[in-house]
Parts: structure tokens; sequence; C-alpha cells
């Protein structure tokens, strides 16, 4: 088959302004079919041929989806570009595969971009989770579609023929990362261009590759793919309780079909076993006073520090004031023996913790204070100097004290007041104390 006829077939189906996507899809059907009955001119080409081959198609067992495609770039070629009047080709469909999704945990994508050392490859992670982005979209960005403004800073999204889509919100902590990817490699036109040339974009194969092998360096789910970036980002606002249309509608996609394929994908098939009268409503927190811990989570280094630290906001989320209490403070706990272990020499930690209790085994790392009780620590914290004698009774007393409260099997309820105390408490006392590198 001739190069400058599969040209003319692309460029065809460009004129009609198809996606990218579209025109990679109906060129490689067809030409597949051309291939197939190669000793026959592509327009001699009869229905019945084409029904033949969609036939060994189904008995391959191709998706439904491969079958529609074949169907309708058949229509293109055959009716609508040569008037060949084949008609609906009337295919028994197989039945549509069911394939679960697969997401990321916020915490593994925090982990993604915390742990790649190349800034280009940080920045886009951040980007396609933060706002959403396909592969396509991502690399569709050029400068002059990025806004910085003070007020509502945003990038256009435009699709493959430049038009814009949507217009999506960035996010407060990807703005550092971006000007910090500008300064560093000053696009010029394509904000993420090619390795060797500024005035081409970087390549779609290139972005998928490097997140196959973050996942596969992170240790993470192998069937997570740079699509499930996009798929995260709606999963995730629906669990802070965006409604998936609100979502879809931001996103530029209204049509029902799709909407329906997204909430299966997001909800699975969800049947509903009881009645409102079985289950009381709880009434959304106001989250405002937590805000400051979910800005802790992109500054952290220890992931177990991360762990807990998300554990306790998703408990503060859903009105779970006891169990977010007690995963903050294990978070609060590990932050302040790491920084025991940083701030002072092995000697002298086993010479004041030998005076406070005199038989306990020697520290050797942070591990070791496991076997050492919260408030021992607390102490200890006071004599190599971290913190004040009025800090360490102050964590200790109203801290301390609020998680032991929290943690021992009784009907105690914590007032929002008292936690609202607690999370400001150890903000200022344990984070806002020290300096952690952010992610740019």
């Amino acid at each position: 088959m001739k190069q400058e006829f599969k040209q003319h077939i692309i460029d065809e189906l460009k004129k009609r302004n198809y996606k990218e996507t579209t025109v990679n899809q109906y060129s490689s059907q067809l030409f597949k079919l051309f291939e197939y009955y190669s000793g026959i001119v592509p327009l001699e080409i009869s229905k019945e041929k084409v029904l033949k081959y969609a036939q060994s198609l189904i008995a391959k067992k191709r998706s439904q989806s491969s079958i529609k495609i074949f169907s309708y770039a058949c229509n293109f070629y055959f009716d609508e570009l040569n008037n060949k009047k084949h008609g609906n080709y009337n295919l028994k469909l197989p039945p549509i595969r069911e394939v679960k999704a697969v997401f990321f945990t916020q915490g593994e994508i925090i982990d993604m971009i915390r742990t790649k050392n190349n800034l280009k490859h940080r920045t886009i992670i951040a980007l396609m989770y933060s706002c959403g982005l396909e592969t396509s979209e991502l690399l569709n960005i050029k400068v002059k579609h990025i806004s910085l403004s003070p007020k509502k800073p945003s990038i256009q999204i435009v699709d493959n023929y430049g038009k814009i889509r949507r217009k999506a919100i960035l996010s407060g902590k990807v703005i550092p990362l971006l000007k910090n990817y500008y300064t560093s490699f000053e696009p010029e036109e394509w904000f993420f261009y090619g390795a060797k040339d500024k005035n081409k974009r970087y390549s779609p194969a290139s972005v998928r590759k490097m997140i196959d092998d973050t996942i596969s360096d992170c240790h993470l789910n192998p069937l997570l793919k740079a699509k499930s970036l996009k798929l995260s980002y709606i999963k995730h606002l629906t669990e802070l309780d965006v409604p998936l249309i609100s979502i879809l509608g931001n996103l530029g996609i209204y049509s029902f079909d799709t909407h329906l394929i997204y909430s299966k994908k997001i909800y699975g098939n969800y049947e509903i076993d009881f009645s409102p009268i079985d289950k009381l409503i709880n009434k959304n927190l106001e989250t405002e006073n937590f805000k400051d811990l979910e800005h802790l989570v992109f500054e952290l280094q220890n992931s177990d520090e991360i762990d807990y630290l998300m554990e306790g906001l998703g408990c503060f989320r859903n009105g779970l004031l006891r169990a977010g209490v007690i995963f903050l403070w294990s978070a609060v706990i590990k932050n302040i023996r790491q920084k025991i272990i940083d701030s002072t020499e092995l000697s002298v930690i086993n010479k004041e913790l030998q005076i406070l209790v005199p038989k306990i085994k020697q520290i050797k790392n942070v591990d070791s204070f496991e076997f050492i009780k919260d408030e021992t620590t607390l102490h200890l914290s006071e004599r190599v100097g971290l913190y004040g004698k009025f800090e360490k009774n102050e964590l200790i007393n109203s801290c301390l004290g609020l998680r032991n409260k929290c943690g021992h099997p009784s009907n105690y309820k914590p007032e929002m007041q008292k936690v609202k105390a607690f999370v400001e408490d150890i903000l200022n006392m344990v984070y806002k104390k020290q300096s952690y590198k952010q992610l740019n």
C-alpha cells in the first residue's frame, strides 16, 4: 500500500476535525482491512467482504469498542468519502468487557512527586493530577496558555486543533513547581518540549514511559497508568463530596453515555441495599481549620508521617474526631523522635534517657523509640534542648492527654473546640518550628 494513499486518508480525516486519537484509530483499522485484502483495490472491497473481515475480528475476541471503531472507519471511507453506499453493517457486537478501574491513593501520588529527582517529570505528574489532565491535554499546553494571575491562576486546556476546551484552576502547591520548571527549561512555545528541539512537543510515549517507570520504582500496582492520574483526580474529588456531574462538567464532559461510563468507573456496580431511614446523615464538618494540615502533606519528607497525617485528615472530614486525633498524634510523635535523632548525638540521648528511666535499653536509631513511652520521649525532648519546659508540658498535658482520652475504650467524645486547639498546638509547637524542603 503506497504511503501517498495512506496519507490521503489521514489528511481527509483531519479535514473533518476528528481528534488525533480518532484519526489514528480510523486509519489503523482501515489499513489493516486493506492489508487483509491486499489483492483487491481498496475501493473494490465489497460490503460482504467488510462483514466477513469484521466476523474474523469478533472471532478473535476483539473488544466491542474496537469493532465499533472499525465499523465507523468503514462508514467514513466507503460511504462518506467515496459514496459506495455500504450503509449500516448491522454487526452483532460482542458484550462489553467489564474493566475495573484502578486508582492511585493520594499518598501514592505525593510519593511519586516527592521521589522524582527530574524537575520536568515531577512537574508533569503534579500538573496531570492536580488539573485532571490526559496526556494529550498536557502536551498541548503552550506557554501562552498559563496564567499566574494572583486572583485566579489557571491553564487553558486545548484540543489537538488549538480549540479551548476548558480552564483548569492551578493549585498553589503546583505553582512553585511551574515557576521553577520555567526558569530552568525556558520554554518558548510548547511548555513541555522535546529533548532536542524547543519547537516540538514532548513525546506522548515519553510521558507514558516515565509514569510507568515511576510506578514501578515506587512499587505500586502495575495496572496503574498515565490515564489513572485523571481518573484518580475525579475519584478523589468525589471523595471530597464534589458531585460527579459537576466534576465532569468542569472537565468539559457532557455526554450522558460518557457520564454513565465514568459513574461506573468511579462507583462500580453500586447496589442500594438500605433505605435512608436506616442511616443517620452526618453533616459535613467545617474543615477550614484543617487546611494547614493539608499543606503539611506536601511539605513532609517521611512517608509514614504523611500516611498518619492523611489518615487523620480523612477521619476529621468524616466526623471521626477521636480516630483523627489518634492518627495525627502518631504523625507528631514520629516527627519528634526523628528530630531528637537528627539534632543530638546518640551518646547524649542515651545519657539523658538513663536519667529519666535508669534501666531502659539504649537508643540506636529512630526505631528504638518504639519501646519508649510517648511521655518519656517528650521529657527527653526537653532535656536535649528541643523544647522548653512550657512547650513540653503543653504537649504532655494538652496534646498527649487528649490523645490518651481518645484512645481509651470509653464513651468519651472530644468537642470540636478541643480538637481545633489540639491541631493548633501541634502546628505551632511541632511543625511551624521547623523548615521542611518544599517540593520545588
